[in-house]
């Protein structure tokens, strides 16, 4: 290309020595343009030729890649290989997890349900309990003031039962004292037609018909006024005393006239008798006295001897303490 430029100029310079100015001028600058042309083609036919080199030292660098690529692709698909069978293996063994999870998870939901509705059971069972205890505590509250109460009443009447007790054991003195005053002021006529006793919380005092009576009459004798004067001073300072005055007969069918008509009548007017001759003593107060007839219906003895019939001839007094407090105690 070098060796063709000189022989090309001289042509040139040739062919405008045999022309024209004007035709010379346009020869020089077609050949300025072609110069121009040469250079412009010459720089970028170099420019190809570095690009060439480079595109072949790519190539170069490729195919030593490839060649590597091919070396490493047999190494890489033994060791694909490999790790396929075990991403094989551990797919089997994932399914095989997997499919063994579900079961459990399915069994666990299972029994999840089943202590799910049993915690249900219990909670409903736990409210109800609640509420059971809760009445029950109501109920034992209830019972608890309910017993204070009892309690409270109970100490109440624990301190009347005493106070009933010491009452009661108060009058059983005052009446073992009695009579023993009353034994003593009829001493020497206990055993004669009188008796003593003390028994159930009263003072039974029994006299004979023979000590105040004559058979079948009501009117009472010296010896009896006596025993009743007596008896009488004894009682005048017993203001507490409730004194009963009983007469009593036999069951053999009185056959009186006048004013005495059959036991009944006999009875009472003996008891009424006794009664006048005690409240003689003006320290004994009437009211404290009670006179009563009893006929035969309140024998001591057999009435089908004649002694048991001469002992239910009697009169009895029977001595009550007054049990007003008493009764006051027990409202």
């Amino acid at each position: 290309m070098k060796l063709q430029i000189p022989l090309f100029s001289l042509f040139l310079f040739f062919l405008i020595s045999c022309v024209t100015p004007k035709i010379h001028n346009s020869v020089v600058n077609k050949n300025e343009e072609l110069k121009e042309l040469l250079e412009n083609s010459e720089r970028y036919n170099l420019q190809l030729k570095i690009e060439t080199q480079s595109l072949e030292n790519r190539l170069l660098n490729l195919k030593s890649a490839i060649n590597s690529l091919k070396s490493d692709s047999v190494q890489n698909g033994q060791a694909l290989q490999v790790l396929q069978e075990k991403y094989n293996a551990l797919a089997d063994s994932y399914e095989l997890l997997s499919s063994k999870n579900s079961r459990f998870m399915a069994a666990k939901a299972n029994e999840i349900k089943d202590l799910l509705d049993e915690l249900e059971m219990s909670q409903k069972e736990l409210f109800s309990n609640k509420i059971e205890l809760e009445k029950l505590a109501q109920k034992i509250t209830e019972k608890e003031i309910e017993l204070k109460s009892l309690q409270t009443d109970l100490e109440d009447r624990s301190n009347r039962v005493n106070e009933l007790e010491a009452t009661i054991n108060k009058k059983d003195s005052i009446l073992s004292n009695l009579k023993n005053s009353i034994s003593k002021a009829l001493i020497g006529l206990e055993g004669d037609g009188l008796t003593v006793e003390k028994r159930n919380g009263k003072v039974y005092i029994s006299l004979e018909e023979d000590l105040l009576f004559a058979s079948g009459r009501y009117e009472i004798n010296q010896k009896g006024v006596n025993a009743l004067n007596k008896l009488s001073s004894a009682l005048s300072d017993q203001k507490d005393l409730e004194i009963l005055v009983e007469g009593h007969t036999d069951n053999i069918p009185l056959k009186g006239q006048g004013i005495i008509k059959d036991n009944w009548d006999l009875s009472v007017k003996r008891a009424t008798g006794v009664v006048k001759v005690l409240t003689m003593n003006n320290n004994l107060n009437p009211s404290q006295l009670t006179a009563a007839g009893r006929a035969e219906y309140n024998p001591i003895s057999d009435n089908t001897t004649k002694e048991g019939r001469r002992k239910n001839r009697r009169i009895e007094m029977i001595l009550s303490p007054n049990l007003d407090d008493l009764f006051k105690l027990l409202e």
